[in-house]
């Protein structure tokens, strides 16, 4: 079976007392853990009614304090049924992916990985001995049919192109993807929906060359982003936990952006509203951590999920490779604008490498929440 797990090698991870950034995930539980759950006189904590809309016959997902806050089972910052926790908070931070192989991925925004402790790969290695193999086949058998349809119907639509070139490109337009000004070269080479075909890739790194910076680049990713904060549900907008372990959210009221500090209980204290959000160039420092995350999203195969999800959803419109290029282009400017606004929140007017990580520690999450043609499991 061909399992990935280079995204975890030479990184540690330890728990770090008063976090508990992922209970404010909401877990869904297996029909084993139901039993558990049952069994122990757990089965008041769950709610037929998940966050993402769906609701399910059993009454599997774990209740959320005030219906958007903590996990129903979270006391103090710690877990009150620990030796029981769903898979899913066993796992965390690390995450299990089906597409056309198996994929370990680490979730950026916890804090506690580099910070010591165990061995990361160890602990992957620990989560697949816990899954039957005959269950992680079974999900990764349907994944691969999922992908065999999509290239089958990228092909006769002509908009395929090989995971590996795909990769190929955009390693070499990393030191594009870096900066506002080359991201918004490559916004403007795939918005263009070249024909590529076979094209080589110093040809289309020269086409990407060539194009011109959108000079409204900046209204862009305000607007861009402000509609993704335009949410109805509290339990659906972005967290961000601080390296004071504040749990803050945001969400966007017209054209302003209202922090929030939010509670257990799911209530929320206004702290700031920000208007007219400025977004700083980012020096070497930060250019070093948005180029090394790049390369990471590139290695990801829930990104590329998402690429094959989005040309779908499009109807097979456009060439792969513009679409995945794009995505990549418009994740990175997401990136330097959630950057940006962590930097407005904790004070930080210069976006350097400090900064640049603490962006990554606002979006990770949400960049791994993002539609996939492959399964998390």
């Amino acid at each position: 079976m061909d399992i990935d797990k280079s995204e975890l090698k030479n990184k540690s991870f330890e728990c770090l007392d008063g976090c508990a950034m992922c209970c404010l995930c909401q877990p869904e539980l297996s029909m084993e853990e139901l039993a558990r759950f049952k069994k122990y006189g757990l089965a008041a904590g769950l709610t037929h009614e998940h966050i993402q809309g769906h609701v399910t016959d059993e009454p599997t997902a774990i209740k959320l304090q005030g219906g958007n806050g903590a996990c129903h089972f979270l006391l103090d910052r710690r877990c009150t049924i620990h030796d029981l926790r769903a898979a899913s908070c066993r796992q965390f931070p690390v995450h299990l992916h089906a597409l056309h192989r198996i994929q370990l991925n680490a979730n950026r925004s916890c804090r506690g990985i580099t910070k010591g402790g165990d061995s990361l790969a160890e602990f992957g290695d620990g989560l697949l001995v816990d899954i039957d193999p005959a269950v992680i086949s079974g999900i990764l058998a349907e994944t691969i049919d999922a992908v065999h349809s999509f290239e089958s119907n990228a092909r006769d639509s002509n908009v395929y192109q090989s995971p590996e070139r795909l990769r190929e490109a955009a390693d070499a337009l990393i030191p594009f993807l870096d900066n506002p000004k080359g991201i918004g070269k490559v916004l403007a080479f795939a918005d263009s929906g070249p024909e590529l075909g076979g094209m080589p890739v110093e040809d289309i790194v020269q086409m990407v060359q060539d194009s011109d910076t959108p000079d409204d680049l900046i209204d862009m990713a305000n607007e861009g982003n402000l509609e993704q904060l335009d949410l109805d549900n509290p339990a659906w907008l972005p967290i961000y936990v601080d390296g004071n372990f504040r749990w803050r959210t945001y969400r966007a009221v017209s054209d302003s952006i209202e922090v929030m500090e939010i509670r257990p209980d799911g209530k929320t204290v206004p702290e700031i509203s920000i208007t007219g959000l400025e977004l700083a160039q980012p020096n070497n420092g930060a250019r070093k951590i948005f180029s090394d995350y790049v390369k990471l999203l590139n290695t990801r195969d829930p990104f590329l999920g998402y690429a094959y999800w989005l040309c779908d959803d499009q109807d097979y419109e456009y060439d792969l490779m513009t679409v995945y290029l794009g995505l990549l282009a418009t994740t990175m400017l997401d990136l330097w604008w959630r950057s940006c606004l962590i930097g407005r929140i904790i004070g930080k007017d210069v976006l350097d490498a400090e900064l640049a990580l603490e962006g990554i520690k606002a979006f990770d999450m949400d960049c791994l929440d993002m539609p996939t043609m492959g399964v998390f499991f």
